[in-house]
């Protein structure tokens, strides 16, 4: 009589221990989305015109000529194209600007490339569209610029 009210007991235990677990995890920080679709297509698009010129010296290029340069930036990396875009690329950033009562933001994004060179292009959008964690870290922060550094997919680690 005694052993079934321990499992129940324990059961019950271990079920709260999760869910607080798991309430604690959603909200850290790091569980904020830190891009959008929106936003990762402009940066990857922007990246394969700009490394298409850069790294691998095509000027004028077409979509198939930059067909590997596009698979390697959507995640599905080719060696080639991965070494040699780590030997010419430093960091990657992006810039966060937001305006007093404006209703978007500017985004900047920053290449440095090992050889000393940069490249900039900047887009604006809705504020409403900007990654969660941008939206906190300006709410929070008071402030009118986030920084955060972009990585390359092939560079990304998942936790499980």
């Amino acid at each position: 009589m005694l052993a079934p009210m321990i499992l129940v007991l324990a059961a019950a235990i271990a079920a709260i221990a999760f869910s607080v677990y798991w309430r604690r995890r959603n909200k850290r920080p790091d569980a904020q989305r830190e891009s959008t679709p929106a936003l990762d297509s402009w940066v990857v698009e922007t990246l394969e015109l700009e490394l298409a010129e850069a790294v691998f010296e095509m000027r004028a290029s077409t979509a198939d000529e930059r067909k590997s340069l596009r698979k390697s930036l959507d995640g599905d990396p080719d060696p080639t194209v991965v070494s040699k875009i780590e030997d010419a690329v430093k960091t990657v950033e992006l810039e966060y600007t937001r305006y007093a009562h404006e209703s978007d933001a500017e985004i900047t994004l920053h290449v440095r490339y090992e050889n000393g060179k940069e490249f900039t292009s900047k887009r604006r959008m809705p504020w409403a569209d900007m990654p969660p964690a941008i939206r906190s870290d300006f709410e929070e922060r008071g402030s009118t610029r986030s920084f955060r550094t972009w990585t390359f997919p092939w560079s990304r680690v998942v936790a499980l």
